[in-house]
């Protein structure tokens, strides 16, 4: 590295590893560096850079909640400000948490009383960091006053659902909730 100009020549082997020595078929003949390189010698050029392996990602789990009206109207909160899906919109769900996981015992804590019925199958999504399986439990309110229950939360008929900030992961969700 010289002492002058370092972002130049940070640049510049920017540039050289961009259009002269690239991951599958490096120019060696015409690299400047080819009489220092420890690659182009040892017969490696073309196997490098060589990636680290992918770590593997956690899975979380959790109990989705689908509350319907009898009109369709399903029930939605906001979730967070801060954080993932900060500020979107959520169907009603258990933390959801790495390890094993029992959907009865988040089903005997729901968020709203209602009659709770635990559909078969996952709804599985994919985040950056992490996988996400969530079980869905589904159910017919008796009344408008449970969204009251819970702060932040309001109803949202089916044809509106576009026009809301609705992760995929809860569209998933809410899909898996009407087609069982």
């Amino acid at each position: 590295m010289p002492e002058s100009r370092a972002g130049d020549y940070a640049q510049a082997m920017m540039d050289l590893g961009a259009t002269v020595c690239t991951p599958r078929k490096p120019l060696c003949v015409i690299c400047p560096l080819s009489r220092n390189c420890r690659g182009l010698k040892r017969g490696l050029a073309e196997t490098l850079p060589r990636r680290s392996p992918k770590v593997a990602k956690p899975t979380r789990r959790g109990l989705a909640f689908v509350l319907a009206r009898k009109d369709g109207a399903i029930l939605l909160r906001k979730r967070p400000p801060k954080g993932l899906l900060g500020g979107m919109d959520e169907v009603p769900s258990s933390p959801w948490r790495e390890g094993r996981f029992n959907p009865a015992d988040a089903l005997a804590d729901p968020p709203v009383p209602a009659r709770w019925t635990l559909l078969d199958g996952l709804v599985r999504h994919t985040f950056t960091h992490f996988h996400l399986e969530l079980n869905v439990a589904r159910a017919t309110a008796t009344t408008d006053r449970l969204a009251r229950l819970l702060p932040g939360s309001a109803w949202c008929t089916l044809d509106l659902l576009d026009d809301r900030a609705l992760p995929t992961v809860m569209r998933k969700v809410i899909e898996k909730a009407s087609l069982a």
